[in-house]
């Protein structure tokens, strides 16, 4: 146990001391602030009064914005989890690659370490990272919401999140590590991390909500687990102000907005629901951690 605290710890001085990694690892986190607060926040908020104003009956407009803002907030803030949960593991892992180009790792398994504990600790490593920077991103977005004059999440709903991010940073750690087995040099794995930090917007349906895309992309993006953990995050988020911005309106105008923002999806005809979805990013994980076992027992093979 002492040598896996050890090395855990050094994996995370390491992430921690690279000061460019942490900016970059956060940088797919800004882009969506970014967006948000430019472009799409007022539009998502456009959308939410005008479906209230059309279907709702008689409003008041000023509340109606007041709760289109909060409602927008939460499915922000719940979208920047999971951005945090895919790119701050994925970050953390590439010192694994680094080790690997730079022949430390092989330098490490001549001392009386395991493969299986080495891999595990950068996974735990990344999981540590990446829970520490998803609650802090939890702590400022709700400080940041109070400041606004939204409504605070209950202590029962806060305890559903942080569930959520530990389910969501170990899997994402565990499929990470899965990936890195396959990279050799930190510039590769730096170029993919470029390429996900981009992606992950679009799979998570962040930058374009759901229903904004093509039958056939969404289709494919519902087997991704990104979005079943973006989904479980909004479910949660996103509960309390979808009642109280959606008040007086028919259920299944509800139920369509929901859709339409990736807050549920259906697969199958079927809505998914948060049982389902958890198994499901859970049952990814355990893939990846089968096909790790698999992939570090013919590497053993191979080095005799």
């Amino acid at each position: 146990m002492q040598k896996f605290i050890s090395l855990t710890r050094r994996n995370c001085l390491v992430f921690l001391r690279d000061k460019g990694a942490v900016f970059f690892s956060l940088l797919s986190m800004l882009i969506v602030l970014m967006l948000m607060g430019i472009f799409l926040g007022n539009m998502n908020e456009e959308t939410v009064v005008n479906l209230l104003q059309e279907y709702g009956g008689v409003r008041n407009i000023s509340e109606d914005e007041a709760h289109a803002r909060e409602l927008v907030l939460y499915w922000t803030l719940a979208g920047i989890l999971i951005v945090n949960s895919v790119t701050v593991t994925l970050t953390v892992i590439g010192t694994r690659v680094a080790d690997v180009s730079e022949g430390r790792l092989a330098s490490l398994y001549s001392a009386p370490i395991s493969r299986g504990l080495a891999a595990l600790s950068y996974v735990a490593s990344a999981a540590v990272i990446g829970i520490f920077m998803c609650t802090l991103t939890l702590g400022a977005a709700l400080c940041y919401i109070a400041a606004a004059g939204g409504t605070m999440l209950s202590a029962g709903t806060l305890g559903q999140v942080f569930l959520l991010i530990l389910l969501n940073v170990c899997v994402f750690a565990v499929i990470m590590y899965f990936f890195a087995l396959f990279v050799k040099s930190s510039s590769a794995w730096s170029g993919a991390a470029t390429v996900v930090g981009t992606l992950v917007g679009f799979v998570g349906a962040i930058y374009l909500p759901m229903g904004s895309l093509p039958p056939g992309v969404a289709s494919v993006l519902k087997y991704i687990p990104v979005l079943h953990g973006a989904s479980l995050l909004r479910k949660v988020c996103c509960e309390e102000a979808l009642e109280t911005a959606f008040a007086g309106t028919p259920g299944e105008l509800l139920a369509e907005y929901s859709e339409y923002m990736g807050i549920q999806v259906k697969m199958g005809g079927e809505t998914a629901d948060f049982l389902f979805q958890a198994l499901f990013l859970a049952a990814c994980g355990i893939i990846a951690f089968i096909l790790i076992v698999l992939a570090q027992k013919r590497k053993e093979i191979s080095d005799r």
